[in-house]
Order: C-alpha cells, then sequence, then structure tokens
C-alpha cells in the first residue's frame, strides 16, 4: 500500500490504465471534434488534409506504453532523478533538441517580412543608422526595436543566415524550459519546477513558431526571464539579479508593446516578498527596476513620436481588430495545447484555493490579465503566458500520488505533443505555398548568376500586398534581388481593418530598386498567385528568349493566398 496515496497496487494499475486511456481517446475525439479549431495557422482541420492521422495514431499506440513502462522503472524513485543530482542541466538541449526538426519550416507568417527588411537595413547600414531611422527610414509598424535589433547583428556576423537566426530562438526556447524549472523550485520546489519545464513541451503549436522570424519567442523569454530575476533580486538581494532583472526588463519594454502591461506579473512578485521585511523589499525592488527605466528612457524620448503614432495605432486599429481576428479558447487550449495539460492547470486553481497559497497568483495573474480581463483571443500573443500555464499544470499535478502516476502523465502530454507536431502539424506547415519561395531561394543559390530580377503577378482578388513575397524570397538567398512592379494592385475593400494592411503600407526598401550595372548574370524569378494565370505583355516580354530552369508549385489548398515560382535563365549555348 502507498503510504501517502493510500492507492493499493489494483488502485495505481488502474490509475495508470485511464492516463493511458485518456492519453489515446482524447486525440481521437479532437480529431473527430476538429471542424471546431479555428486556429488561423495550424487548425486540426487544415492539418489533417495532409498529414495522415492513422499514422500518428499508430505512433501514439506505440508511445503509450512506453511512456508506461518508463514511468515504473524501479530504479526511477522521482522524475526528479532524471539527470541524477542536477536534472536542471538536461532540459535546455532537450527543448532544444526538439526544436531542430522544425527547422525546415517556410516562412508561414507575413510578418516575418517586416522583421526581415528591418533587421537587414541594421545588417546593411550598422546600429547607429538604424538606431536613427527606426520608424522613419526603416518602416517599423507597432514594431519595437530590440529583436529586429538582434536579429540584424545575427545577420552581419553569420551572413545573412536564416539558420542562425532560428538558432537563436532556440536557443531562447530552451532557455525559456529552464528558467521555468528555476522559477518553479524558487517558488515551491524542484519537482514542481522540472515538472513545468517537461509541461512546456506539450504546447505542439509552439514548434510551429520557433523557426520563423518573429518576435513572440523572444519577448517569452525576457518576461519569463525578468520575473525569475526580479523575485531572485527581492530575496537574495546581492548586485548580479538586479542588474539581471534591470536588462530583462528593458528587454521585454523593447520588444513588444503588448508585453509591457504583463509586466504587471511583477508585482505579485513584489506582494509575497514584502514578508521579508517591507524596507528592505522595497529598496532591492527600485534597485531591481529604476536603471531598466533609465535604459530604456533615452530611447523612448528619442522616438517620442513614432511611438506615440505606434499607440495610437495599437488603440484604434489593432485592439478593435482583435475582436474580429479571434481565436477560440477552444482552440487553443485543447487543439493547439495538450487536453491533459489544460486541465492540470484548471485542477491548480482548487489546490491553490485549498492551499491558500498566495505564490499562486504570480503565476496566476498574467493568465488572468491577458484571457479574463483583455479577453485577447489570439494564440499568437497568448505565447508569453504559456511558461507560466506549464508551471500551473505543474503545480496541479502535485495531488496526484504516486509519483509514477505524475511521471506517466508528464512523458505521455510531452510525447504525444511532440508527435502531434512533427508528424502532423511539420509536414502541413512544408506543405504551405511558402515553401515555394524557400525552395526558389535555396535553388538560386546553386546558379551561377550574380543578380536575381524578380517580378510578381497580383492575383485579382489579393489578400495581402504580393510584394511581400520579395524579402520572403530574399530571406532564403544570397543572391541580389531587384524587384520590378508588373502592374498598379489596388488594395480590397477592407483592408483598413484587416490583419494584412501593414502589407500594403510598409515600402520596399531601396537595396530592391535595381541590380548593379556590373552584374552580368543574371536569373529572373516569377512569382505567381496561381496556376492558370494570364501573363501581361511586359512580362512576356522578359521571359522572352529565356529557359524555364525549375518551377515550385506546392500548395496545400487551405489558405486563399498562393505563391508559385517559376526561374528563368539564359539557355545553355
Amino acid at each position: 500500500m502507498n503510504e501517502r496515496s493510500g492507492l493499493g497496487r489494483a488502485d495505481e494499475r488502474a490509475a495508470h490504465l485511464l492516463i493511458a486511456g485518456l492519453g489515446l481517446l482524447l486525440p481521437l475525439l479532437l480529431y473527430q471534434l476538429r471542424h471546431l479549431d479555428d486556429n488561423s495557422l495550424t487548425s486540426w482541420y487544415w492539418v489533417f488534409q495532409v498529414a495522415d492521422p492513422w499514422r500518428l495514431f499508430l505512433g501514439l499506440l506505440l508511445l503509450t506504453p512506453l511512456c508506461w513502462l518508463l514511468a515504473r522503472l524501479p530504479e526511477w524513485r522521482g522524475w526528479v532523478d532524471l539527470l541524477p543530482g542536477r536534472p536542471l542541466l538536461l532540459l535546455p538541449p532537450l527543448a532544444f533538441l526538439v526544436c531542430l526538426p522544425f527547422l525546415d519550416t517556410p516562412e508561414v507568417i507575413v510578418d516575418a517580412a517586416r522583421y526581415f527588411l528591418q533587421a537587414k537595413n541594421l545588417s546593411i547600414h550598422g546600429p547607429a543608422w538604424f538606431f536613427r531611422e527606426w520608424g522613419r527610414e526603416i518602416f517599423a509598424w507597432t514594431d519595437l526595436p530590440l529583436i529586429p535589433l538582434i536579429y540584424g547583428l545575427l545577420l552581419s556576423f553569420f551572413e545573412e543566415s536564416r539558420l542562425a537566426l532560428q538558432l537563436f530562438n532556440a536557443l531562447l526556447f530552451a532557455l525559456t524550459a529552464l528558467l521555468i524549472a528555476v522559477l518553479g523550485r524558487d517558488l515551491w520546489d524542484r519537482e514542481t519546477g522540472v515538472a513545468g519545464a517537461l509541461f512546456f513541451l506539450g504546447f505542439p503549436y509552439l514548434y510551429s513558431q520557433t523557426p520563423l522570424l518573429l518576435v513572440d519567442i523572444g519577448t517569452m523569454f525576457f518576461l519569463l526571464l525578468a520575473m525569475v530575476a526580479f523575485q531572485r533580486a527581492l530575496v537574495r538581494g546581492g548586485y548580479c539579479y538586479p542588474v539581471l532583472c534591470a536588462l530583462a526588463v528593458a528587454a521585454v519594454l523593447l520588444s513588444k508593446y503588448s508585453a509591457w502591461l504583463l509586466l504587471s506579473a511583477l508585482l505579485p512578485v513584489l506582494l509575497c516578498s514584502l514578508e521579508r521585511g517591507r524596507g528592505l523589499v522595497l529598496r532591492r525592488a527600485a534597485l531591481a527596476l529604476l536603471p531598466a527605466l533609465l535604459l530604456v528612457g533615452p530611447l523612448f524620448w528619442y522616438h517620442r513620436e513614432v511611438m506615440a503614432t505606434q499607440i495610437l495605432l495599437l488603440l484604434e486599429f489593432q485592439k478593435p481588430g482583435l475582436a474580429g481576428w479571434s481565436e477560440s479558447l477552444i482552440s487553443t487550449f485543447y487543439f493547439q495545447t495538450h487536453p491533459l495539460l489544460t486541465a492540470a492547470a484548471l485542477y491548480s486553481l482548487y489546490r491553490a484555493g485549498r492551499l491558500r497559497d498566495p505564490r499562486y497568483l504570480i503565476l496566476l495573474w498574467p493568465v488572468l490579465l491577458l484571457l479574463v480581463l483583455l479577453e485577447v483571443r489570439r494564440i499568437r500573443y497568448s505565447i508569453p503566458i504559456f511558461p507560466l500555464l506549464a508551471l500551473l499544470a505543474a503545480y496541479g499535478l502535485r495531488d496526484l500520488e504516486p509519483p509514477a502516476l505524475r511521471r506517466h502523465l508528464l512523458l505521455l502530454v510531452a510525447a504525444s505533443s511532440l508527435l502531434l507536431a512533427y508528424g502532423g502539424f511539420l509536414p502541413f506547415l512544408q506543405s504551405m505555398s511558402e515553401r515555394n519561395l524557400q525552395q526558389a531561394g535555396r535553388y538560386l543559390d546553386t546558379l551561377a548568376v550574380e543578380g536575381v530580377e524578380v517580378v510578381v503577378v497580383p492575383s485579382t482578388e489579393p489578400a495581402m500586398d504580393p510584394r511581400m513575397a520579395v524579402p520572403l524570397l530574399d530571406l532564403f538567398t544570397g543572391r541580389p534581388l531587384a524587384y520590378h512592379p508588373s502592374s498598379p494592385v489596388e488594395p480590397p475593400p477592407g483592408v483598413a481593418t484587416s490583419s494584412l494592411r501593414f502589407t500594403w503600407e510598409l515600402p520596399l526598401p531601396r537595396f530592391y530598386a535595381t541590380l548593379s550595372q556590373s552584374v552580368r548574370k543574371r536569373a529572373l524569378v516569377l512569382i505567381l498567385p496561381g496556376e492558370e494565370v494570364e501573363l501581361s505583355g511586359d512580362i512576356e516580354d522578359k521571359i522572352r528568349g529565356l529557359e524555364l530552369l525549375r518551377r515550385f508549385a506546392v500548395d496545400s489548398g487551405a489558405f486563399q493566398h498562393r505563391t508559385l515560382v517559376e526561374v528563368y535563365g539564359a539557355a545553355p549555348d
């Protein structure tokens, strides 16, 4: 008999069977209800038009007994013994490795074009010009400069390598897993922290985001780093943690406007630390936070007019627009998150109430702020709270006894989420028409050409400005590009409230205007909106006498916008 749980062998075996059964039945149920998933990128309804559901279910059948077996290994007296003595050291390499299969994902969210252009401007003109022209010559939309700045520095050091930026994001993802474990250990104990880090692997949607040139993964990391460093600065004092906290808070303030509100998560940290002495804690808080304001203050003052315009745009355009761009909580927390993780997080509310644990509010407040008070219903804007949701689930899991049951559920959540990500989301993302730009860019690098002329043929009913294909192609090739407009494209009706409005307002930089006269060996890339497109006379003139070298026509058929690519070059002698 287990003394703590009161479970006999038969009862424990029944509990294992229940976990295994739920692990098998819940994905089948979600598959049958996949029409309810309204995620705008990786909806199950779209994913399983490409992925094979039976292959995934077979994989789940194999994983389920394996997770049970691993959970019951007798030498695992506790799952924190996964790596004897220092289990936290295992987490970052594990989290980094699980991101690697997604490195071959195309840029499937057009916002990446914006961030890439900002970063490329820095790599060409340098940091001083970047800071001076950000929001002026550099189109900044509602963005903040820090993460494009980091991307730009990486592009400078690694010759415009997308891989370097992807590995940077994977590193931030891995360090986030470590920070989750550290915060859980600091607030409660080591087991809760490591469980939270393993639960962090139970968000399949996250793996679709780590390879993309966006700012959400970086914002998530900096916010969690600020919370961890602030908590340690208040509890332990010294100078190391206040400095780290100041840098992290400054990074959040320079990463994303929506994250400013989430910095209010530092208030529950402060309130829970006051028991150590009000005066001491307040002095430590000031030492940690005031330097952050001093760091960002001059930059904010210099760009005050640009930022005022951005904030006005957020209030007048993006905030009302969120109501029309929403995704349901069912989609976010059942289809794009493992439902057992969601169940454990919901149970944690009961556990914290029963124990009257004030530290629980440190994790709960940002979640309530985003999902309840602000009613954010867009999963990309919820990414910064995913680490906290993982820790909430880990906190709720502590009532599950004996420990083998906790291990079983954790392993099942992580393994089945990775299976869905690799076997479902990844092939779907690689079937999207944006992959044509990725493959065409790689192909251009194999040609003996010195420059590429790009012609974009617009759709009759464009969802976004077709010019965005130019920077997205540039991201995958080292060849200089020159964009030649085919014919004027009028924005569609309702563009003022469209989430793709920025594509019509973003001007292409001057470095796409023309190729140098010294460039003799050239290729021509034709970017088309579909299979059957009638070309205008001037485009026919451009490709006359050239040979079609390669055509890229992958298309999942899930989206209105399509991008097909044809590469032309001189006919061989």
